[in-house]
């Protein structure tokens, strides 16, 4: 399903499990943002949404964290000790008069 702020914010970045943006309000002005991802694991290498009601954890174990509109991307490690490539299409975070929020399961 994926998300929809990317098309009302600017400045999308991304800091461990937060997402920061300049998301527009309803009335046209500017509003500096900020939002935890919640429930997302390196599973083995792999990005993987597994309790959306938990904070997530993958930043402990990944590097070259990046945000593309709603695609979150990393370099994951596995069991083995070696990295893997993964993303993740972010659902249910939308702009909310100016504010990042989950409106769906994450």
């Amino acid at each position: 399903m994926g998300s929809s702020y990317q098309y009302t914010c600017e400045n999308i970045s991304i800091d461990g499990d937060v997402i920061s943006a300049t998301c527009q309000r309803r009335d046209g002005s500017w509003n500096e943002t900020s939002l935890s991802l919640r429930g997302i694991e390196n599973i083995d290498g792999i990005l993987e949404v597994t309790n959306p009601d938990e904070p997530s954890s993958f930043q402990f174990s990944a590097m070259n964290i990046s945000i593309d509109g709603d695609v979150l991307s990393a370099t994951c490690r596995r069991m083995d000790g070696l990295w893997n490539e993964s993303s993740l299409v972010l659902d249910g975070i939308e702009n909310i008069d100016g504010n990042l929020e989950y409106t769906g399961s994450p």
